[in-house]
């Protein structure tokens, strides 16, 4: 009996996270975007006195919240579309404590974040906790990472992928 319990917790565990067989994952690098917990979680930036944020080029990882999200990165209930607000590109990844994938994907991140230093600003968001962000870029599937920029149009990459396959689609986002 214990056994079934398992099996069945193990399935649905695979199922919730809608992820994908690991020879069906796509890095999604021309898809646009429609429009909390890191062991090495950094500070939010602070606003300077001209009201421009001021960004964390820390090369640590920061988990925000939905509000900072809409903040900081992209006012996803503008009527006029997109706009990123940063200065620096971000790649942000929605993710789940639940979810085996988004934990399997977490180092990789951490990693990532390190090595673009200076170049890439990475974020972390609670896909429980960002219902409405998700909703409004249509997240259904995690983990899920999108990649930000002011001179090129958003990239998302869906499902669990291997460190080359995140570096590639990050230095051809970078070179646009």
């Amino acid at each position: 009996m214990k056994k079934y319990i398992l099996i069945i917790s193990i399935a649905m565990a695979l199922v919730s996270c809608n992820t994908k067989n690991p020879s069906d994952i796509q890095l999604n690098q021309s898809d646009t975007v429609q429009m909390e917990q890191s062991a090495s979680t950094a500070q939010l930036p602070d606003m300077d006195d001209d009201n421009n944020m001021e960004e964390n080029l820390s090369g640590e990882v920061i988990t925000i919240s939905s509000s900072q999200f809409i903040d900081q990165i992209c006012d996803v209930n503008n009527p006029k579309g997109f706009a990123y607000k940063g200065h620096t590109p971000c790649l942000v990844d929605f993710y789940a404590g639940w979810c085996g994938p988004c934990m399997k994907l977490k180092p990789t991140v951490e990693e990532i974040a390190k090595e673009y230093k200076g170049k890439l600003i990475v974020y972390t968001i609670n896909v429980d906790r960002a219902q409405d962000v998700c909703e409004a870029l249509g997240i259904q599937n995690i983990p899920t990472l999108l990649l930000f920029s002011r001179t090129a149009q958003p990239r998302k990459i869906v499902g669990l992928v291997s460190k080359p396959e995140l570096q590639t689609a990050i230095n051809g986002f970078l070179s646009e």
